[in-house]
């Protein structure tokens, strides 16, 4: 059997599986009761801005789609190195029930729905065992050949600092904001992309995310004030494509309908561009607190 049995995982044993490495890979504590379950400890890193959460929608979307990830990597037949692209995710975010937090756990349940596919369901608890987050995530699944021929030469080499890049504010430039709109570049670096992926640095998913939402957070100072804050709850995200370091993209921010007004009234894209790719949108609805 070439899945992964036993409960003791741990990152040198799904390591070689899986296309992230550290410091985008933080997880720790890693168990598989058995092949298509995991279980570890997520850490809080990321700053959360303006939103009122114990994490932000971000760095929950980036434990959580690696927790998956792991969980599918445990039921590929090929023990061989596979890029697991996270392509749709459908969440949601829980308003906090308890003081800032620096660990929380994160569970997953995947399988391989295809020889190149992949789908996880993920959740992410405090130490009260209270919901945090859930996202359910479809993965792109592609052997090291496929994902080379894809990406083509490497266009910036590995960057050895910061040694955690997920722990700083997002880099936006040229920001141009109002209380509705709002738009601004991000030059893609390697330094901001360490551990994603080695030899190949590309834009994260998750600091896709948080530079579109630190530019909302503009967005909602102009409209509510300095010291306004927002609740999310129901996101949807998609990928489409990769953005590798050299890159310099444009992210835009503008109000969109609710998913489910009845719970929040508001909803705002975010969407990152590299020329005339789209790189990453997500879709949040929001209530202003």
């Amino acid at each position: 059997m070439t899945s992964v049995d036993g409960t003791s995982v741990g990152y040198d044993q799904i390591g070689p599986r899986i296309c992230v490495t550290p410091p985008y890979y933080a997880l720790s504590e890693l168990t598989s009761p058995e092949p298509g379950l995991t279980s570890a400890r997520v850490p809080v890193q990321s700053p959360t801005g303006r939103q009122a959460t114990p994490v932000n929608i971000a760095e929950a979307g980036r434990h959580l789609a690696i927790l998956g990830l792991c969980a599918a990597a445990t039921t590929n037949p090929s023990s061989r190195r596979h890029y697991y692209l996270a392509h749709r995710g459908v969440g949601r975010m829980y308003p906090a029930t308890a003081g800032p937090l620096t660990a929380l756990t994160g569970t997953a349940s995947a399988q391989m729905t295809g020889r190149h596919r992949a789908e996880a369901r993920t959740e992410l608890r405090d130490a009260h065992g209270n919901l945090v987050a859930q996202m359910d995530v479809e993965y792109l699944v592609m052997s090291v050949p496929v994902f080379r021929r894809m990406m083509g030469p490497a266009r910036s080499p590995d960057a050895e600092e910061p040694v955690n890049p997920y722990a700083l504010p997002a880099p936006l430039e040229d920001v141009a904001t109002d209380a509705r709109n709002a738009a601004a570049k991000l030059a893609v670096e390697a330094s901001m992309c360490r551990g994603h992926f080695d030899s190949y640095p590309a834009l994260p998913v998750s600091v896709a995310g948080y530079a579109a939402f630190a530019l909302f957070d503009h967005v909602l100072e102009a409209a509510a004030g300095p010291g306004s804050r927002w609740l999310p709850g129901l996101f949807r995200l998609r990928a489409d494509n990769l953005a590798a370091a050299g890159e310099l993209c444009t992210v835009d921010v503008e109000p969109s309908a609710p998913a489910e007004p009845a719970v929040h009234e508001r909803a705002f894209t975010g969407t990152i561009r590299s020329g005339d790719r789209e790189i990453f949108s997500i879709e949040v609805d929001y209530t202003v607190v």
